[in-house]
């Protein structure tokens, strides 16, 4: 509680003060005027009415202060003042910044610093992605997929000092960002054993132009005023009511079917191709790890014949790839998600993942890569933005 409270703006606190003095202030003084105008019915109607009013609106108060001092989540697409102030206490606290030999440099999430060169015998295994693999919904870094890997192969291994896990992803980031993200780590003399992309199927969505218009429009629904801009119960029940009803938001998973049998799909494998290039030309292995959307898993799972699509491509491209379908369908009667608005996984499939992730990275030490030609990046796209 006291976290939140220390993160709710001076002007949001003054405007509360000055509502519940306002609504603490309004019965008495209705009271009173009832007192006064006893004989006077008319008069009566009108303070009856005012403490009917009152009543209404404290109890429109009462979620406004919940959700201000007691909620602390996430929203699917991080619109809400919800979620914005989860990332401020959640996240922000272990966001650090590593830097190029070039002056370029990228953000990420850590409780401590990657090492890009660790020490000789020391497999370095790298993930990379988008909020899955960030940890979008998970309060502790410990918790997420990645860290639970570091923790389980040196478990396993023969000393803790045999692997080092690091985790370079971030919010809204492709696999073309990515890629750019391994070529400056070798260009900067890092030394990358294992990369782990983790493919969240949306992620084609960067292949095809107009989706991106349609990914940013959903940042369009400027709240109107302070009552919906600046509160947090009201806020969310705008962004709520927004989603609800505008149905390019309720569609938003419709167009992944479409985009992997056209020319999304041949941009996004060729990437794929060259992003296995450039690991293979410095020694490093490319991996890709398929997860799932979780909202709607289970025996009727509709994109599973995706996720075969892109399992199979990967061994014709000699890319080692893990599906993380059957072991998260497994538990798909468990709830998975972060919360019914956040289709992010949460702190239980992050632990399912991880057992699927260590098993497979510990079956093969093994460096390779498939045969294409490689590919350069813009170094625009290391913002992640």
């Amino acid at each position: 509680m006291w976290q939140l409270f220390l993160h709710l703006s001076d002007g949001y606190l003054l405007a509360m003060a000055v509502w519940l003095v306002i609504l603490g202030l309004t019965p008495v003084v209705l009271v009173r005027l009832r007192r006064k105008w006893t004989a006077q019915k008319s008069r009566l109607k009108i303070v009856y009415a005012g403490l009917s009013a009152w009543l209404c609106v404290g109890l429109l108060t009462l979620p406004e202060v919940g959700f201000a001092l007691f909620y602390d989540t996430t929203d699917s697409f991080d619109m809400t003042n919800v979620s914005h102030r989860w990332f401020k206490v959640h996240v922000e606290p272990d966001v650090r910044v590593l830097e190029f030999s070039d002056d370029t440099g990228i953000r990420y999430r850590a409780d401590s610093d990657v090492v890009l060169s660790p020490p000789s015998g020391v497999r370095h295994i790298c993930f990379l992605g988008d909020s899955f693999t960030f940890g979008h919904g998970v309060a502790d870094v410990a918790d997420r997929f990645s860290d639970r890997v570091s923790r389980l192969m040196k478990d396993a291994g023969s000393g803790s000092e045999s692997v080092a896990v690091s985790n370079l992803a971030w919010p809204g980031t492709d696999l073309i960002w990515a890629e750019s993200v391994l070529q400056h780590s070798f260009e900067s003399g890092g030394r990358i054993d294992d990369a782990v992309y983790v493919l969240c199927l949306n992620d084609i969505e960067a292949f095809h132009d107009p989706t991106m218009t349609r990914s940013s429009s959903l940042a369009l629904f400027e709240p109107p005023g302070f009552f919906f801009r600046d509160t947090y119960f009201f806020n969310w029940l705008y962004f709520r009511t927004q989603l609800l009803f505008r149905a390019e938001t309720r569609g938003y998973y419709s167009f992944v079917k479409e985009y992997y049998q056209g020319e999304p799909w041949h941009r996004f494998r060729e990437e794929l191709a060259r992003t296995s290039v450039l690991c293979r030309n410095h020694g490093c292995r490319f991996r890709v790890a398929i997860f799932p959307f979780l909202h709607n898993l289970g025996a009727e799972y509709p994109f599973r014949e995706i996720h075969h699509q892109i399992v199979i491509d990967c061994e014709d491209s000699g890319i080692d790839c893990l599906d993380l379908d059957p072991a998260l369908s497994k538990h798909s009667n468990e709830r998975l998600t972060v919360n019914p608005f956040d289709a992010h996984p949460n702190e239980r499939a992050h632990e399912i993942a991880a057992a699927a992730l260590e098993k497979w990275l510990a079956a093969s030490r093994d460096k390779g890569g498939s045969v294409s030609s490689s590919g350069s990046q813009s170094l625009e796209r290391l913002s992640g933005e």
